[in-house]
């Protein structure tokens, strides 16, 4: 055999062996951390695994294509050129498997994380009357621009728990307090004024089911009362020493507009009728509002927008707060695709960098 044939093989038969014993140390590191918790969250890439079939065919065809050559075609160096060719080879696989690694989003370990908070809770009393479904506001229903006013609301909370009371005639406490913002407007989304059999607007029902659920602490918890103001019941304002001894600041967000619009029947189609056969309109009850929140010390606020602005109501929100607190803390998945892209990185640097063959001088 020649002394390029013994070259040859020496050079592919090492070349192997690194490549095996490397390819085993990562199987026997992963298989390590595995046990100790590590979590691929996107196990399907690994099929890309596949490709590398292909590419050791090609890789030992172009190295018996590169032996072949006349030594006449090499410049000085040529008799290095198989062996970096193995190497470029070996660094151009582990850059690949370094990605596949980092795409699949490798998770390991937890860390905790202090959440900095404002104190005091939220609690979201809507009014699911049938002149909630007024479309007064830019052909839009009162409903739909309250529901888009706590959706932007909530987006920007800093931590407070929220929850959400629902009513007509009677209420109900849709979602308690929590801090899952998503589960809050997934419950936002599908309240609707066929809720309740039961029709007609009590105000007074609700509030007494929003300071229920609050924590007794010294923290100023908010009410935010969403209505069209067309308070059926006679007791509402009786609540209003209870609002104070609670420590509860209620902020009154009126829905609608002055000039109304007629008020749909159950099916969302047809106008509802009084006994002589006239549409029946329903307008914003803008002085109830304002007397309620008089009466409480609160604020109230006009919305005839189908996309309102919520930080004047944040502003109020978190300056009823007492402050912040970092005593929330949170488990988190440490991920860790970033190792993969380094050694990924590493590998195709060794690539681009390592030539084919040397220059003659």
């Amino acid at each position: 055999m020649s002394s390029r044939g013994e070259t040859y093989l020496f050079t592919l038969r090492a070349g192997f062996i690194i490549d095996a014993l490397i390819s085993i140390i990562l199987i026997l590191v992963l298989q390590y951390y595995r046990l100790k918790g590590l979590q691929f969250q996107y196990m399907d890439v690994f099929y890309l695994c596949i490709m590398l079939v292909p590419a050791y065919f090609y890789f030992y065809r172009e190295h018996r294509r590169i032996l072949r050559r006349p030594s006449a075609s090499y410049t000085l160096g040529s008799r290095d050129h198989p062996k970096r060719h193995v190497i470029k080879f070996l660094a151009l696989k582990f850059c690949l498997l370094g990605v596949i690694f980092a795409v699949s989003d490798p998770v390991f370990g937890e860390e905790e994380r202090a959440i900095p908070t404002q104190k005091g809770d939220i609690m979201v009393c809507l009014d699911l009357s049938r002149s909630m479904d007024v479309n007064d506001i830019n052909n839009t229903s009162r409903l739909e621009a309250g529901r888009n006013l706590l959706k932007s609301m909530v987006n920007k909370l800093s931590g407070q728990r929220i929850g959400l009371c629902v009513f007509a005639q009677n209420s109900v406490i849709q979602l308690p307090l929590t801090r899952d913002y998503d589960q809050f407007k997934l419950m936002l989304s599908e309240a609707n004024t066929n809720h309740f059999s039961n029709q007609g607007t009590n105000i007074g029902s609700a509030l007494v089911k929003a300071m229920s659920s609050f924590e007794k602490k010294r923290a100023t918890n908010t009410i935010l009362l969403i209505t069209d103001g067309e308070d059926h019941e006679a007791s509402l304002f009786s609540l209003v020493d209870s609002l104070i001894v609670t420590n509860t600041k209620l902020l009154s967000i009126a829905v609608g507009t002055e000039s109304g619009g007629p008020v749909l029947r159950s099916d969302k189609k047809s106008m509802r009728l009084d006994t002589k056969g006239n549409i029946i309109l329903s307008k914003v009850d803008l002085v109830m509002v304002k007397k309620l929140a008089k009466a409480t010390k609160g604020l109230w606020f006009h919305i005839t927008e189908t996309f309102p602005n919520p930080d004047a109501i944040l502003t109020e929100i978190n300056l009823a707060s007492t402050g912040y607190s970092r005593d929330l803390k949170f488990k988190v998945e440490q991920r860790v695709f970033h190792i993969s892209l380094i050694l990924a990185l590493i590998s195709f640097f060794i690539y681009v960098l390592i030539p084919f063959r040397t220059n003659r001088k």
